[in-house]
């Protein structure tokens, strides 16, 4: 049964990832077109595997023309435009599939769920990735390309949906594989010579700080997000990232004082922006601050998740720092007050391991069936059992609340 959907994107070196991406989209892509640019491991043949048209051309040092071949090469009435290492979430494919069958819109934004290798910088942010298949609709800029500014100018519309895509291409080791910050740079400096446009420059002077940061370059860094600041209005929407950027910028110098600042300023323009509230609370335990953090904390949590903003750190008004308050009564010694922390967070968010690790951790000592029994207080038996199913390399401790739990939900018991 024919989708409408093609699916489509580009690729080098990739083999690592590109299996799992194009698996992902097996049930609803009706052709799937790769874009190689030079790939010099087995991306192609495994693209093909799965089935893939792949066309093999030169890198052109620009991704938006890179991606816009892919584009050009689709012929299905919709375009799903994703990148090797990212994967669909089985979970939403009915919405993404109702969104093209019943289309409210041109084009969508979908979640990109970015995994990183520190859980407090697990980071969510809405790009458009689903789309007609309208010559009018192309890929703009050398890197850190951009698909809304051809919308606009056809008048079409944009939608958001609850569709994820997690993408793994920030993991430490990804990073340094690929070089990509070092990579990334260059195209940057590339494109700010290229543009005359101030929200582009302002754009990319942004994203040009947060490369330098990484590469421990915060003097650099300050310098062009200040330079993006001062393009734009100040209270343009990309201004609030901005603010984020200049707080670490400052902890990356050593200039506490004035990343505190930062984060006040900002929300004193952006006084819904939890990130910032967030940001402030894991500032505050690197430096041991326990009361301030937890202030900043309860803060976050009040603000709730942040609306109708560019970019955010998934959970950061919810189970995020119910986690790190927990974290900070550990260090005070409180630990009934831990575990009760722990427990609401992974109420909120099955899925978050780290709560999962260190209140079990917490509670080693005692068999499972009595931490079921905890675990029991806010959440059920065949709960316990979906969370813990998700992780194929599970600890003893957690095979052994696995058993109980399942037994308790009067289920088989998982075989390993």
């Amino acid at each position: 049964m024919s989708t409408g959907i093609g699916v489509a994107l580009i690729a080098r070196n990739e083999a690592r990832f590109i299996g799992g991406c194009l698996e992902s989209v097996r049930t609803i892509a009706d052709e799937i077109v790769v874009v190689d640019t030079g790939s010099e491991d087995d991306t192609v043949a495994i693209a093909r595997s799965h089935g893939a048209r792949v066309i093999e051309r030169p890198w052109p040092r620009d991704f938006g023309k890179a991606r816009n071949w892919a584009v050009e090469a689709v012929s299905s009435p919709w375009i799903l435009m994703l990148d090797a290492d990212e994967v669909l979430v089985a979970d939403d494919i009915p919405v993404l599939l109702e969104a093209v069958q019943k289309p409210s819109a041109d084009a969508y934004n979908l979640r990109i769920v970015s995994l990183a290798d520190q859980a407090e910088n697990l980071s969510e942010a809405r790009v458009t990735r689903l789309f007609r298949n309208d010559p009018r609709i192309r890929w703009e800029g050398r890197v850190h390309e951009q698909i809304v500014p051809s919308l606009y100018r056809a008048g079409l519309t944009l939608a958001s949906l609850d569709v994820r895509l997690l993408h793994y291409g920030y993991l430490n080791q990804v990073m340094a594989d690929r070089q990509k910050l070092h990579r990334n740079l260059d195209l940057l400096d590339q494109a700010i010579r290229e543009t005359g446009d101030r929200a582009t420059a302002a754009y990319l002077h942004w994203q040009r700080a947060q490369t330098l940061i990484p590469l421990r370059r915060p003097a650099e860094a300050l310098r062009d997000v200040r330079r993006a600041m001062a393009l734009l209005h100040p209270t343009e929407p990309l201004q609030a990232l901005f603010w984020i950027t200049l707080a670490r910028a400052y902890a990356a110098d050593r200039d506490m004082r004035k990343a505190y600042r930062a984060i006040q300023d900002g929300l004193t323009v952006f006084p819904d922006y939890t990130d910032l509230a967030y940001l402030e609370g894991t500032f505050r335990m690197q430096e041991r601050d326990w009361e301030r953090a937890k202030a900043a904390f309860w803060r976050a949590i009040r603000m709730g998740v942040p609306r109708q903003h560019l970019q955010s750190e998934l959970g950061v008004g919810t189970f995020k720092p119910l986690w790190q308050l927990a974290r900070i009564e550990m260090q005070l010694g409180h630990m009934a007050a831990a575990e009760a922390f722990y427990l609401k967070a992974i109420a909120l968010q099955p899925a978050f391991r780290p709560a999962w690790k260190e209140l079990l951790g917490l509670l080693s000592n005692n068999p499972a069936a009595v931490i079921g029994s905890h675990l029991s207080l806010v959440m059920s038996p065949a709960q316990i059992v979906s969370a813990l199913k998700m992780w194929p390399d599970r600890s003893p401790l957690e095979e052994a609340l696995l058993d109980w739990a399942s037994q308790s939900a009067d289920l088989q018991p998982q075989v390993s």
